[in-house]
């Protein structure tokens, strides 16, 4: 792992006074003021910049990077296009389809390079080849992920430090895997998110803005699928799945209650993981915060002990328990009660919504 590591203390080295030097025009914040949204900037600096400072170094980095150079051009260059949407949208409204359109877009051409999903190896060692749906779950995937990071990224520091704890923990596994390039640019991932975090804390004097969160979800769901980095194979899907736990189960949820309330999935509320641990739990800002992060932490874990015992009865053990403390969490933060008293299940049963509201 002395590779991945240098990689990292790389990227938070580039990352970090970037992000504090960058001061740029922006929207208000989420506490109404102008704070700069230049999180993708500086994490996209870091994150291309650190494989090819320790390429300078080492030559096993420098022979990781020539070997699959356009690979992660690709990636690269697809992130970048991520992140100038979400930067554009920084400073001035984006249509929600013109973002849509430019991640799925940039979903394709990674699918076009090389990045495939190909098979779904599940739980206990068994495998799905996808075969025509590769393309479709594929570009999936991807935008499943880019959003997810996007939509969790309601507190300061939540998005960032999530992201810092799922790209260490996958850097971990390919590295396991002998996935050497993958690993280094999840190492490469995570340092600059680590770089960019002591500004975006509590009271922060910079937000991640939809360009870093974009970026973090693009790039995370790219690595996962990356097998053109690397000739040895691909990391089981279901294991990036388990680490990003928290944002994919808080994704799935707002876009099933948005629904079942009637309202646009795509339309933004106040209602999300965060929120309602805020409002239950009464907690101030920074703890809110830790509370996503050992969240993110249970699921990283599970996603460890599910590499740890791959192709074995171990791995479909923690599968069920994600799946019961995903229940769990569900209903611990209120959802259940709410959804069923949406307005389409009182539709369903029998019962009008106005009458419940009176009542």
């Amino acid at each position: 792992m002395g590779l991945e590591l240098g990689t990292a203390v790389v990227a938070f080295i580039v990352a970090f006074p970037l992000t504090a030097l960058l001061r740029l025009p922006t929207k208000a914040g989420r506490r109404g003021e102008l704070i700069p949204k230049i999180g993708g900037l500086s994490i996209l600096a870091a994150f291309v910049a650190a494989p090819f400072v320790m390429a300078l170094f080492s030559g096993q980095a420098r022979d990781f990077i020539s070997d699959d150079f356009g690979a992660f051009l690709a990636l690269a260059g697809t992130g970048a296009a991520v992140c100038a949407v979400g930067a554009r949208d920084d400073f001035r409204d984006v249509d929600w389809r013109i973002k849509m359109g430019t991640h799925i877009g940039a979903a394709v051409v990674l699918y076009i390079s090389g990045f495939h999903v190909g098979e779904m190896t599940l739980p206990g060692g068994g495998t799905v080849e996808l075969g025509l749906l590769d393309p479709v779950v594929t570009v999936l995937w991807i935008v499943l992920v880019t959003n997810a990071i996007n939509l969790i990224d309601g507190r300061d520091g939540v998005a960032a430090g999530a992201g810092a704890l799922v790209a260490g923990t996958m850097s971990y596994v390919a590295w396991d895997l002998g996935h050497d390039l993958i690993a280094m640019l999840f190492a490469a991932l995570a340092g600059a998110s680590l770089g960019f975090l002591p500004f975006n804390l509590t009271r922060a004097s910079r937000f991640l803005g939809d360009s870093g969160a974009y970026l973090l979800g693009f790039a995370i769901a790219g690595l996962s699928v990356g097998g053109a980095l690397d000739s040895t194979g691909r990391v089981p899907l279901y294991i990036p799945l388990v680490a990003l736990g928290l944002p994919v189960l808080d994704t799935g949820v707002a876009f099933l209650r948005r629904f079942l309330d009637g309202k646009h999935p795509m339309k933004a509320d106040h209602d999300h993981f965060h929120d309602r641990i805020e409002r239950i739990l009464g907690l101030a800002p920074l703890q809110v915060t830790l509370a996503t992060y050992v969240l993110t932490a249970v699921f990283c874990v599970a996603a460890l002990l599910a590499h740890a015992w791959y192709k074995s009865f171990g791995s479909a053990v923690v599968g069920a328990g994600v799946l019961i403390f995903a229940v769990f969490l569900i209903l611990v933060l209120g959802y259940g009660t709410s959804m069923w008293n949406s307005a389409r299940v009182l539709s369903l049963r029998g019962r009008h919504p106005q009458a419940e509201e009176r009542a």
